[in-house]
């Protein structure tokens, strides 16, 4: 038990040296727009066929940035979910809401972020038999993050891998509060039923005894997100919901069912880690009856059909659909913008002309 105990001290020690020093490497404590006034269009480098239009940006001192076109209330939940992070010294990409004003341009509503650099053609695969011991833990580490900030949109793809351990960061954070904190702690939980996520994989595999998971590592994140200073959360919760929400009353209830969900997070991880010990002992025992074995091919099924979208999804089909609903998009706002002279009055952050 003393070595099991000294072994996992030694791994989770690993794992905090390296999520530290992500967060020196991607200057999570240090980022600022300053120089955001002189911003001008740089070389394309759209590091993802995502589904929102992406632009390549440049200051004078040679700061390079991505500002990613997408309504108010999603660049908000980003800028939300990276302070809460940071809050939580927990690596995350910088992100700023704003309005920019480009040269020959009108108002562009969307976010800042830094540019970052890492292999796009490296990606978390959906057999998580092939993911090493330091990217599942970080991912188990990831799903506390996920519930509570409700950000349910966490397919492989939205994972950078990065430093030596080349550890999994969620690189797009702005379906955060998706459901207005109403999510549940499940595996099952999904941001749309065809778009899987690197959860449902790490679980699926894990209940079917095709991997072992530091489910203490779930348990350590959910203590230190609880512990978080509540009047710090509440203040980035209300930043948040003055964009999101036109009702007084609706924004304030949003606040407290958040603050109610970090206060209740380590009861919700502990009944998650024996539902996950539970399905994991009876996949692996004999059927009782016909019925049980018929339920335990259906959850084989529905794991396999995970994988099936994953696949479709991050094909050539889904990075077309992704290209052209980018487009669609991208014609939509700049009508939007085109169609007032005046920055979105709902984002109440820093307009940059």
């Amino acid at each position: 038990m003393l070595h099991t105990f000294l072994e996992n001290a030694s791994f989770r020690g690993r794992i905090e040296r390296a999520l530290q020093a992500l967060m020196t490497e991607l200057k999570v404590d240090q980022f600022t727009t300053d120089d955001a006034k002189t911003l001008r269009r740089g070389d394309s480098a759209e590091a993802r066929s995502g589904s929102k239009p992406l632009l390549s940006l440049c200051s004078e001192s040679g700061a390079c940035y991505a500002f990613k076109q997408c309504e108010a209330p999603l660049a908000a939940a980003e800028e939300a979910a990276y302070e809460l992070r940071r809050l939580g010294r927990r690596p995350s990409v910088p992100a700023c809401a704003m309005t920019i004003e480009l040269e020959g341009e009108g108002p562009l509503t969307g976010l800042l972020k830094p540019f970052v650099e890492f292999n796009i053609s490296a990606e978390l695969d959906s057999d998580t038999t092939t993911w090493t011991l330091e990217q599942r833990a970080v991912m188990l580490a990831d799903h506390a993050w996920e519930w509570f900030l409700d950000n349910l949109d966490t397919n492989t793809s939205q994972f950078a891998l990065l430093g030596p351990l080349h550890l999994p960061l969620n690189i797009d954070l702005d379906r955060a509060f998706s459901s207005d904190s109403r999510s549940e702690f499940t595996r099952f939980a999904k941001y749309k039923p065809q778009l899987p996520n690197a959860r449902t994989f790490l679980y699926a595999d894990y209940v079917s005894g095709k991997i072992k998971l530091p489910l203490w590592m779930l348990a350590n994140e959910a203590r230190r997100i609880r512990r978080l200073p509540q009047n710090r959360v509440r203040e980035i919760l209300a930043r948040y919901a003055v964009v999101r929400f036109t009702d007084a009353g609706e924004a304030e209830a949003f606040i407290r069912r958040t603050l109610i969900r970090q206060r209740s997070i380590e009861r919700e991880v502990g009944n998650f880690m024996r539902s996950l010990w539970s399905e994991r002992r009876a996949l692996q025992a004999p059927a009782d009856s016909a019925g049980e074995w018929l339920h335990r091919r259906m959850l084989l099924a529905w794991a396999l059909w995970q994988r099936v979208l994953n696949a479709l999804l991050r094909g050539p089909v889904g990075s077309a659909a992704r290209k052209t609903l980018s487009f669609v998009r991208g014609r939509r706002l700049l009508r939007a913008s085109s169609a007032s002279d005046e920055p979105n009055a709902a984002l109440p952050t820093r307009a940059v002309e």
